[in-house]
């Protein structure tokens, strides 16, 4: 029972940290890290850049929920049940779409805004598939997060490699923890991530 329960807290440190709404900023800490944005951007573009992913696809979506909750619109934060879940994926798919508005029409970010564009087009694959089916979000931002990485490689950052294998690292890590804790079968686990990988590799080479 107590290794049981150790397991579990791990799964739910993992979710946590490997949330949704976090993964845009861990894409964004990883564009500013490896260099792939141009370092010599000023600091007030890259403060600029950071509030506005941080603002529309955290804080708003997160506030949305808690809204959500308070007014009795949810049952639980973690949007258990399939038949809640279509008005907060809606509002975190909209939440991208502003993100992407919101950093303007600059070449230097444009690799960024179609990021923010293919996230909303996971949101709404996983919306529309939340219809009929419960799908893992957790799989379909991690998948779509690996594609991301995944076409950054293929365009010649060839400095990517250890992250690429870190996002498959992690997912697999992911995938593992929603499965201890009994959130998804492992069907929901896997049709998330490959609709997340597949879809942000299609945006992000033919949009």
């Amino acid at each position: 029972m107590e290794e049981r329960s150790v397991w579990a807290s791990l799964s739910r440190g993992v979710s946590y940290l490997l949330h949704p709404f976090l993964m845009p900023v861990w894409l964004l800490l990883i564009l500013f890290g490896t260099g792939i944005l141009p370092i010599y951007l000023p600091v007030g573009i890259k403060r600029y850049i950071l509030m506005v992913v941080t603002v529309d696809t955290l804080v708003v979506p997160a506030l949305g929920i808690l809204l959500m909750r308070v007014f009795g619109l949810l049952s639980d934060f973690s949007l258990s049940r399939r038949h809640e879940r279509t008005l907060p994926m809606l509002i975190v798919a909209l939440c991208y779409g502003l993100c992407g508005w919101m950093l303007g029409s600059s070449p230097m970010l444009f690799l960024l805004r179609r990021m923010m564009f293919a996230a909303m087009a996971c949101t709404l694959f996983a919306l529309l598939v939340n219809l009929r089916w419960q799908v893992s979000l957790h799989m379909t931002a991690a998948g779509a997060a690996t594609g991301m990485v995944a076409i950054l490689l293929y365009a010649g950052y060839t400095n990517l490699v250890w992250v690429f294998c870190g996002a498959v690292l992690c997912s697999g890590v992911l995938g593992s923890a929603r499965l201890c804790l009994g959130k998804h079968t492992p069907a929901q686990v896997a049709v998330g991530f490959a609709g997340g990988f597949l879809l942000a590799v299609a945006v992000l080479l033919l949009a």
